[in-house]
């Protein structure tokens, strides 16, 4: 079967760059930015990768293994990353030097041939990644799991002003992949029974979706989770970028969705996530930040991901930019996104999430079941295999799970196979339409997916 893991998608907030909206935002993006640049890096007790991760270098590199519990930075990391491929491939390289010690036995050769084969999917992955950059990104972060191994590649850079090289240990706006928590935290609720997904939104928000046809007490949860409520999508309605820091309530940007009759059911919309998000908060009695706190980020040790509470970061982080408009990493408020997008990570932190997540570490077995039953869901011209928060992908080596995410200055891809031994995240940091549209580009992005799951 054919496959098309990353066809451009309509994700939050990402046609940014169109018609009155690109009007609209533009003035907004030529003033000073909301927070000062914070590009330092991370330091090596905080990569934030896992402890059984082999961390490994590209283009630019993070480090050189989880296990020597330090990685380089800057040019260091280049120099080192000139110098050795991975880690797999220097042991690969031991083996194929002990196998000629040894006159080449069997068992030697076999290691040698693994090292080899190692070196090659490495190899394969760097030139992926560095292509999207000759295509014209800034820079790119790509993670890519087989079994225990991890490896981080970078290219380009995370600051076009500072020059700055991409570095894997950045925070970065992860946008629509949040949805994939507000999913989690929901059906963790039903788990608890304090919630039902057949609850309906005028269940827990009496009175908030009441106009032109729609009806709170019609709609529920799942269909919330599923994108089948028949609510437009609020995010592209120009009044969100005619003043981009303004700060929304949750309910002004339901009421928006409001204001035209119901859509297919079956249809992409931010606003559902928005209306999940004040559901969390009204059945828990506490934040929606509170929440993916105390119920996913402690647990799992997620120490570089946060529900943004304002347009700055709380750490070093990849600044993003759009087309030819600049950075606006910190232009835009994050109360357009919310509980629909507004989470920060890092890559290490979304795959730690994500293996939790599919390998049933989150959810009961019952409830995983609800989250992967998917249904197609129509994402502007593209038509998805969509469950509650998640979307399912077809790669030539089986099955992944996952989401996509945008936002102004940020592109997210995110894929894991059920049983957590493959997973790769792909990042990078210009929202360009343009970009996104071109062949060229796509195709690209396709084998930069292709190589990174399937290696």
């Amino acid at each position: 079967m054919s496959y098309n893991p990353t066809r451009t998608r309509r994700a939050l907030l990402t046609l940014t760059l169109t018609g009155a909206l690109t009007a609209a935002l533009v003035p907004a993006l030529n003033t000073t930015p909301a927070a000062a640049s914070d590009t330092t890096p991370a330091t090596a007790a905080d990569a934030g990768a896992a402890a059984d991760a082999i961390t490994t270098g590209a283009a630019n590199t993070t480090g050189a293994s989880a296990a020597d519990g330090a990685a380089a930075t800057g040019s260091t990391a280049a120099a080192a990353s000139t110098r050795a491929a991975t880690t797999a491939d220097a042991t690969g390289g031991a083996a194929a030097g002990a196998a000629t010690a040894a006159s080449a036995s069997t068992a030697d050769s076999a290691t040698a041939g693994a090292g080899g084969a190692a070196a090659g999917s490495a190899r394969r992955l760097r030139a992926a990644v560095e292509r999207l950059v000759a295509d014209g990104q800034p820079g790119a972060i790509v993670l890519s799991r087989r079994g225990r191994h991890v490896t981080h590649v970078t290219a380009g850079v995370a600051d076009k002003a500072t020059g700055q090289r991409m570095d894997a240990r950045l925070r970065f706006r992860i946008a629509s992949v949040t949805k994939t928590f507000t999913s989690t935290v929901l059906l963790q609720m039903a788990a608890e029974r304090r919630v039902s997904l057949d609850d309906t939104v005028d269940t827990w928000l009496p009175g908030s979706v009441t106009r032109n046809g729609h009806d709170g007490s019609e709609i529920t949860i799942r269909q919330l989770l599923g994108h089948t409520s028949g609510l437009k999508d609020y995010s592209l309605d120009p009044r969100i970028w005619s003043d981009p820091r303004r700060e929304w309530k949750p309910q002004e940007l339901v009421d928006m969705a409001q204001e035209t009759p119901p859509i297919a059911k079956g249809t992409y919309s931010n606003t559902n996530y928005i209306l999940a998000g004040m559901i969390i908060e009204k059945a828990a009695g506490r934040s929606l930040g509170r929440e993916f706190e105390r119920r996913i980020i402690r647990p799992l040790g997620m120490r570089h991901t946060s529900l943004a509470v304002d347009r700055s970061f709380p750490g070093p982080y990849v600044h993003g930019y759009m087309d030819g408009y600049g950075d606006v990493s910190t232009e835009v408020s994050l109360s357009s996104a919310w509980a629909s997008g507004g989470v920060i990570s890092t890559v290490d932190d979304v795959a730690k999430f994500h293996r939790a997540l599919f390998t049933g570490r989150l959810l009961p077995r019952r409830l995983q079941r609800e989250m992967t039953t998917t249904r197609p869901v129509a994402d502007g011209s593209v038509m998805q295999d969509y469950g509650l928060g998640v979307v399912k992908t077809r790669f030539s080596c089986g099955i992944a799970w996952g989401h996509d995410g945008g936002f102004p200055g940020y592109r997210t891809w995110t894929y894991t196979s059920a049983e957590g031994q493959r997973q790769a995240v792909i990042t990078y940091n210009d929202s360009s339409a343009a970009l996104e549209a071109d062949p060229k580009f796509k195709a690209d992005l396709d084998k930069a997916a292709e190589t990174a799951f399937c290696r």
